[in-house]
């Protein structure tokens, strides 16, 4: 079953184009319904439903590294999450070649939950009123006579944990400008030492791939790479879709 909704952004023509779109994709016109999903969102209208619905209609066109990149688009979503992940785990299976994961490190996982369930604004402000509070729980052991050392201690407690904490949502801040997930979308790729075709072969992607790109480091045309095996390099821009 395919997803909808209504898209009610600014127009009626994004909603008239989705509809359109959904007819053409439930008569196997998978194509046509392509084109009128990337029309959508060429005017900066998007759903859940739109990019679940786009991703089936890759699968559909076997064009399953696109598939893959619309379903993790979908899951972003909490009203498609669920069919999104059961997507993925099935076109997963269909792809040829499977890439080596190397498990996260303990920091990096917590460094995603944060970006996906605090925030970095949030952080920032939690850890202001945190420093807000320590300051004052410490000043007024300046002005108790009962247990003023344990208001001393607690301002200091406070306000090294308010640092942490604002130091934590500066990093995830860091993290999420520069980082972001890829997906490689041709059938394969090199991938090189440095950012030209002539340079020594690193290894190779194939159509599903995941990568880490850097966009600090990347240059036009090409992007810098980290693989879920954990090795580094160069791929060219139109091989992937990012994230």
């Amino acid at each position: 079953m395919f997803a909808s909704a209504v898209i009610t952004y600014g127009q009626q023509n994004p909603q008239a184009l989705f509809d359109r779109a959904n007819e053409q994709l439930e008569s196997y016109h998978y194509r046509e319904a392509i084109a009128l999903y990337q029309d959508i969102i060429a005017q900066n209208t998007v759903s859940g439903a739109l990019y679940l619905n786009l991703g089936i209609a890759y699968q559909r066109t076997d064009s399953l590294g696109k598939a893959k990149y619309y379903f993790l688009k979908a899951a972003q979503f909490e009203s498609t999450e669920e069919e999104a992940n059961r997507a993925l785990e099935f076109v997963e299976t269909q792809f040829s070649r499977q890439s080596a994961v190397l498990p996260k490190l303990p920091w990096d996982i917590a460094t995603h939950w944060l970006q996906n369930n605090v925030g970095s604004s949030t952080l920032l402000l939690l850890g202001i009123i945190l420093l807000n509070i320590g300051i004052f729980i410490y000043i007024v052991h300046w002005f108790t006579s009962r247990y003023p050392q344990l208001f001393k201690i607690g301002g200091y407690v406070l306000s090294g944990l308010s640092i942490l904490v604002i130091a934590a949502g500066f990093y995830t801040q860091y993290v999420s400008d520069r980082y972001s997930t890829a997906v490689m979308v041709s059938q394969k790729a090199a991938v090189y030492e440095k950012p030209k075709s002539e340079a020594a072969l690193v290894s190779q992607a194939f159509e599903g791939y995941t990568f880490t790109i850097d966009r600090y480091k990347s240059e036009d045309g090409w992007k810098y790479i980290r693989m879920s095996n954990g090795m580094y390099g160069w791929i060219p821009g139109d091989k992937i879709m990012i994230l």
